[in-house]
């Protein structure tokens, strides 16, 4: 596969870090979350949330289903949660960024996250919004697997969908939808599901694949 492109998208939780120690803080903050606004029990939230989650797939485009406000939802998450207890800083995925922009290939970043959680996690790994030319999240564009975030990537980068690699760690949810728009592919995941263009077990084998 020719994985010669002018632009390297990333989703965010999953493929740029990995931590099952924040997931599990995370969707105890969420039902926290859920609970306040349904006013209903913790343990009836969470039960609703993972269900959710399960049945559609991701929790932004779940609130859709529930009634529930996303932009409100995520305000009262920032609020609650502390990501940098559970995320390292990976010094080494921002010097390939840096490299990558070295050499005129943009960066970007899509993630179903709030425009100010996402930042929070960047910071977290040692990045931040300025490392990417475009930042696509659930404020600015409809949740993966939507493809109006992937098509506003496309318009305001001015590129084919053929000179973009789309790099996410779930193949239905954020992989397939970019590849059925013809971006190239890159799943970050231990599991070889789906037809991606490139199976990584770690964003940053990506170097070797883009730079040589």
């Amino acid at each position: 596969m020719d994985l010669r492109v002018k632009a390297v998208i990333f989703d965010i939780d999953g493929t740029l870090y990995y931590s099952e120690k924040y997931v599990e803080h995370l969707i105890s903050s969420m039902s926290m979350v859920l609970a306040e606004i349904l006013r209903t029990e913790l343990d009836e939230a969470r039960n609703l949330l993972l269900s959710m989650r399960e049945k559609v797939k991701t929790v932004s485009a779940g609130l859709r289903e529930l009634g529930v406000d996303r932009r409100l939802f995520y305000d009262l998450l920032v609020e609650k949660i502390d990501p940098c207890r559970f995320i390292d800083p990976r010094p080494k995925l921002k010097e390939f960024i840096m490299k990558l922009r070295s050499r005129g290939i943009k960066t970007g970043c899509h993630t179903n996250s709030s425009r100010r959680l996402a930042e929070m996690i960047l910071e977290c790994i040692g990045l931040g919004v300025d490392h990417f030319d475009i930042f696509i999240t659930c404020d600015d564009a409809e949740p993966k697997p939507d493809p109006e975030g992937y098509l506003k990537i496309l318009e305001i980068l001015k590129l084919k969908p053929d000179e973009v690699l789309y790099v996410g760690d779930r193949w239905e949810v954020e992989v397939e939808p970019a590849k059925l728009i013809g971006m190239k592919t890159a799943l970050v995941s231990e599991k070889l599901e789906g037809d991606p263009d490139l199976f990584l077990s770690d964003v940053l084998e990506l170097e070797k694949h883009l730079l040589g």
